[in-house]
């Protein structure tokens, strides 16, 4: 099985170690999202200009920029793209079927969760901490805990290729019950 972390490098930090096992376009596209966009009125629902996507995929592709060029709602494009960009999604093909059958217990999703290659797990901590802490903004950005949950799990939950012809509505309801879960439960998982 592959993992994201042989996809991309990892920033290292000052002393040449990893901090995180997070890919460093996520870990920079989070970082600035988080730094100047919680407040930004319909995060995730307004879409990126074409020109701004560009230059963002550009620097993310050629340097570990300082600051990201673009408007909040390109970056946020730009994160959707890259996760699902990814051959193999944050929850691996092979944990698909177990997160729609026990996504009605919360102690068994986190179970799911704990399974998943190291860096998957830290990916899915990392982004279900920062989507966290977009909600506490609802009343500004008006994102809800629904529509993230609908928007990221198609991103983050996909069936394996051989299954997603067969995925049936009560499979993606099941799917997006198991992720909004994790956006309602702290930091428990």
């Amino acid at each position: 099985m592959g993992t994201i972390l042989q996809l991309v490098q990892v920033p290292l930090d000052d002393a040449g170690e990893m901090p995180l096992q997070v890919p460093k376009e996520i870990w920079l596209l989070v970082d600035h999202l988080f730094k100047h966009a919680c407040h930004q009125e319909d995060l995730f629902q307004t879409p990126g200009m074409q020109d701004e996507l560009q230059q963002i995929i550009d620097c993310l592709d050629t340097s570990i920029p300082e600051t990201i060029p673009g408007s909040n709602h390109s970056v946020a494009e730009a994160l959707l793209i890259f996760l699902e960009a990814l051959p193999e999604p944050v929850i691996c093909y092979e944990m698909y079927q177990r997160c729609l059958d026990w996504s009605h217990d919360s102690r068994l999703c986190r179970q799911v969760i704990s399974q998943l290659p190291r860096c998957h797990r830290s990916v899915f901590r990392y982004l279900m901490s920062f989507l966290r802490e977009l909600l506490k903004y609802s009343d500004d950005n008006n994102v809800t805990a629904t529509m993230i949950a609908t928007l990221f799990t198609s991103l983050l939950l996909r069936p394996p290729p051989n299954l997603l012809a067969k995925q049936t509505q009560q499979d993606r309801q099941r799917a997006i019950n198991f992720l909004y879960g994790f956006l309602l439960a702290g930091d428990e998982e």
